[in-house]
């Protein structure tokens, strides 16, 4: 077919506050309670009316860790990107989906700058445009995720990025069917509890709180850890996360994450090769698949990574904070890097075009999956915004997902009973009732996400936005648990 054109209208925004049953630790801040953002935009796809949605947490202290930036600024300064975003998406004369897309990241990244922010930050609102924009013109044509990509109803031009994809096809880098499981990638956080032994204040709300009750009873067989940046400590921590898993016999696929921990790759390569030299740490390396973002954002695609210290770390490495702009996966590929991280509110369109750049390079490396993406999102909250990035992990055939938002938050309680419940009816797979609530379903350590294959992206929950707080009437203190009560 031929992709539609679509002109992007008003958008309408409502904020949720989402409460977490237990604290956890976000980037370089631990937190209790999130805003999650809900976007409606409104459009006309080749002259017909259709109303698509995003949402996404507005996550303090990950976009932008500058120390000098508190809290309430970084949510300050997501909001606004999004409003700019919105208010250039509403300019753009009609064009199709990819050709909207290239001329919103163009022009949000270069305003962002201008006006003081990152350009990480500056995906995140071209991403929540981008995202309802899929979204409605998938509901408008009756197609799925899958199905607009099969059909070219995006319009879909990645040579024009990307040179190097002439005469290669998206259908070259995506399985040919999604993918109908997930295997779900515990994130062991630095101050989540592995033992019910451990210092810790149980929430004893009938879901499982540590590391031992997610191994026993959700059956987790890939896990993420997180490091903090001081070797001994992490050292420590590591063992007792290996002692763990010795105790109960469970065998496990692992991640490292770096969370941005270190200036120079050096110091990283020290603590692989201390974990290399313990052998009650032999089994969990063995286990693990690659590192995550070890270098801060100013310095990871600042030169080359040294060999001698890759050799040292023996695993490959992956970029996630790093990958701020559109061509920041093909950079970091020239520097030494292997892997980046696909999370919806970096970008969707942005993800199609680095898993065709990781099909590319590892077809002229002669190693199949020499280059690859990971799915990486930890707090990604029901309905919408979950929906719509499971939805694309399973079209980029990506098998197992960070996936913690269930940890953290209690089931879909962040939602009225109403989409709850809708949420409940329309995805059976994804969503179970349990104990009165409605939860995410968790089987074997996996997530079944066959309904996902709907009109939109992923989601056929309709979010109502009156049960939501406009941004001009939201403050960052309705997060403090004593004014919510």
């Amino acid at each position: 077919m031929t992709a539609p054109k679509v002109k992007l209208g008003a958008v309408r925004l409502g904020i949720g506050n989402a409460f977490a049953r237990m604290p956890f630790r976000f980037g370089v801040v631990t937190m209790d309670a999130a805003a999650s953002l809900t976007l409606e935009l409104e459009m006309t796809v080749d002259g017909k009316h259709s109303v698509g949605y995003a949402s996404d947490l507005l996550a303090y202290k990950w976009f932008d860790k500058r120390p000098e930036k508190t809290p309430a600024d970084n949510v300050a300064d997501l909001l606004w990107v999004v409003h700019l975003a919105a208010s250039i998406a509403k300019d753009l004369p009609a064009d199709t989906p990819f050709e909207l897309w290239k001329q919103l990241d163009v022009a949000v990244d270069r305003a962002a700058l201008a006006g003081g922010f990152n350009r990480l930050g500056a995906s995140f609102g071209v991403s929540m445009i981008e995202r309802a924009m899929i979204d409605g013109v998938g509901k408008a044509l009756g197609l799925s995720f899958r199905a607009m990509l099969t059909n070219d109803a995006l319009g879909l031009r990645p040579v024009d990025i990307f040179p190097q994809l002439d005469g290669m096809s998206l259908e070259d880098a995506i399985p040919s069917r999604p993918l109908t499981r997930l295997n779900l990638r515990h994130t062991i956080g630095m101050v989540d509890p592995l033992t019910a032994a451990d210092p810790f204040e149980p929430v004893n709300d009938g879901l499982p709180e540590t590391l031992e009750d997610y191994l026993r009873e959700d059956g987790i067989r890939y896990l993420k850890i997180k490091l903090g940046g001081d070797l001994s400590t992490d050292i420590e921590r590591l063992q007792a996360i290996a002692g763990v898993l010795a105790g109960g016999d469970y065998r496990i696929a692992a991640t490292l994450d770096g969370n941005e921990q270190y200036k120079h790759l050096d110091d990283f390569a020290a603590l692989m090769e201390a974990i290399r030299s313990r052998p009650a740490l032999a089994s969990l390396f063995a286990a693990t698949l690659f590192v995550e973002q070890p270098l801060e954002r100013s310095v990871a695609l600042a030169s080359p990574l040294d060999a001698k210290a890759l050799d040292a770390i023996g695993l490959p490495l992956l970029i996630d904070e790093a990958d701020g702009w559109t061509s920041a996966y093909r950079e970091a590929i020239n520097l030494g890097y292997h892997g980046v991280s696909h999370k919806n509110c970096k970008g969707v369109i942005r993800s199609l075009l680095n898993a065709m750049l990781a099909t590319h390079h590892s077809h002229l490396a002669g190693r199949p999956g020499a280059y690859f993406q990971s799915a990486e999102d930890l707090t990604c909250l029901p309905a919408v915004s979950l929906q719509a990035d499971l939805a694309v992990v399973a079209v980029l055939g990506i098998g197992h997902v960070e996936r913690n938002g269930h940890h953290y938050f209690r089931g879909l309680e962040h939602l009225s009973v109403a989409e709850a419940e809708a949420a409940l009816a329309i995805h059976p797979d994804l969503y179970e009732r349990k104990d009165g609530r409605v939860q995410l379903a968790i089987h074997d350590g996996t997530l079944r996400v066959g309904s996902l294959e709907a009109p939109g992206l992923g989601s056929s929950v309709t979010p109502n936005l009156k049960d939501r707080i406009s941004p001009a009437n939201w403050s960052f203190e309705m997060l403090n648990r004593t004014n919510h009560a």
